[in-house]
């Protein structure tokens, strides 16, 4: 779970399940943490949009893959980040991978 130094109290959570989006938005994650001096929570664990939903309670931003191990290849967001993107209390970032 890759974690920068917290330098300014900001928080990143991505999501990540193994899936090539998942990966893409770990990296953008890691890119824009490293440019805003935020930490990052790598959530791997528990169902998916509760768990990050949870993990992104008081975060400054989430970020997930379109698309996830269980999606349909034609579908423009999976189910977790369709979820995540209506009931997260944080922005949300989705990225295409």
């Amino acid at each position: 779970m890759p974690e920068a130094h917290d330098r300014n109290g900001h928080r990143i959570v991505a999501g990540v399940d193994g899936s090539p989006s998942s990966l893409e938005a770990l990296r953008w994650t890691v890119g824009q943490a490293e440019l805003t001096g935020s930490t990052v929570d790598a959530v791997v664990e528990g169902h998916p949009a509760e768990a990050l939903l949870d993990a992104a309670d008081g975060a400054d931003l989430l970020v997930v893959g379109s698309r996830g191990r269980g999606g349909f290849a034609s579908a423009l967001l999976g189910s977790v980040s369709q979820h995540v993107t209506h009931h997260a209390r944080c922005p949300v970032v989705v990225i295409r991978g």
